[in-house]
């Protein structure tokens, strides 16, 4: 017998399999230099307004995309304040000459798609895990990853960030493991930034919440408040005035920069993460019976035609008749055409003989 047919009940479909895996490259759960394009710095081109030449973000890469050519986005950083604060005097639109505002339409853009109908600020924690109190921020920093990247989710519990400023380096994680109370909001689940590691949790007792930021792991978001990152880290202003020199062309794209110098190669900074995907999978049982697939028309069991023309296919021993042994290394799935769609391979070969029966489980993921 070459082809056996499922029966109905050998196979069972839309089990899903939750994969965990690092987010970076060979599913490495850590990486420690983050580099963005000299192209996004561009206020001067064809599409001088283009949201790729870094007037609303930045993109982040794993390896330099000015020297290789198989770096890859991870994330994505910005800067926004709900009155436009931080933007250039020099952002305007050339047919109104006004002026754009970019920071205000970043801030816009994440409180519709994170906060609840009528909530126009974003909101930190603060205080002790027992008391504590919330503070309203008008700006936000944000590292927007890649869906790609992210998959279906940021594993909670298993984020960290390392950023670097004039007052040393210091290392975030999300509350989950501390906090049991899950607050749901329009972006999903949302947990809490405080300060600690991975490898040493908290740091505290005490007012460890400090208002540092929020983590959206369904969407694979973090939001920062940059008025704490400046005091704790001590590189992050606030958002010039429009208008101000400081906020000047030379400066093109100035807040969002300036947030990423915190996790540039040229920093001890560093991000660690897992990713969760949800796999749909399907399970064939092969269930061999001890009558079937007991021959093989491998050399070692019958004569080949190079060896002995005249006895091509001749068992090679007669005690193979009534008591063959083969190996069962490899399992093939067909279509309906007889078309081999997927194989399987065992981790070792299985006796086969007419006194055994096997059950061979595959999975395909889909």
């Amino acid at each position: 017998m070459i082809f056996q047919t499922f029966d109905s009940t050998d196979i069972v479909a839309g089990r899903v399999q939750a994969v965990s895996t690092g987010m970076f490259g060979g599913g490495e759960p850590h990486q420690t230099h983050l580099y963005t394009s000299s192209l996004q710095s561009q206020s001067t081109g064809s599409t001088p307004f283009a949201p790729l030449n870094g007037l609303y973000y930045l993109d982040v890469y794993d390896t330099d995309p000015n020297t290789s050519l198989t770096a890859e986005v991870y994330a994505s950083v910005t800067y926004g304040h709900t009155a436009g604060s931080g933007s250039s005097a020099f952002d305007l639109d050339g047919n109104t000459g006004s002026l754009i505002k970019p920071t205000q339409a970043i801030y816009s853009q994440y409180r519709n798609l994170l906060l609840t109908p009528g909530d126009q600020l974003f909101t930190f924690l603060s205080g002790s895990t027992t008391v504590n109190t919330l503070i309203d921020s008008p700006d936000i920093y944000v590292i927007n990853f890649s869906s790609a990247k992210v998959k279906d989710k940021l594993d909670q519990g298993q984020f960290e960030i390392r950023l670097t400023g004039a007052n040393g380096n210091f290392t975030f994680i999300d509350d989950s493991r501390y906090n049991t109370d899950v607050l749901t909001a329009t972006g999903g689940k949302r947990f809490n930034l405080l300060s600690g590691s991975l490898s040493s949790g908290q740091i505290g007792p005490g007012d460890v919440y400090k208002g540092i930021g929020s983590v959206y792991p369904d969407l694979g978001i973090i939001i920062f408040n940059p008025n704490v990152l400046q005091q704790i880290v001590g590189n992050s202003p606030m958002g010039q005035p429009l208008g101000t020199p400081a906020a000047a062309i030379s400066d093109f794209a100035m807040m969002h920069r300036r947030f990423y110098s915190s996790i540039s190669p040229s920093s001890n900074a560093s991000i660690t993460a897992r990713v969760t995907e949800y796999v749909p999978s399907r399970h064939y049982f092969v269930r061999v019976k001890n009558q079937t697939f007991n021959y093989s028309n491998n050399p070692s069991f019958v004569v080949s035609s190079d060896e002995d023309p005249i006895n091509a296919g001749n068992l090679r021993f007669s005690s193979f008749s009534t008591d063959p042994k083969v190996y069962i290394t490899t399992v093939g799935l067909y279509n309906s055409n007889n078309d081999l769609v997927a194989v399987a391979k065992l981790s070792q070969p299985i006796l086969k003989d007419f006194g055994n029966e096997c059950l061979i489980r595959i999975r395909l993921d889909f």
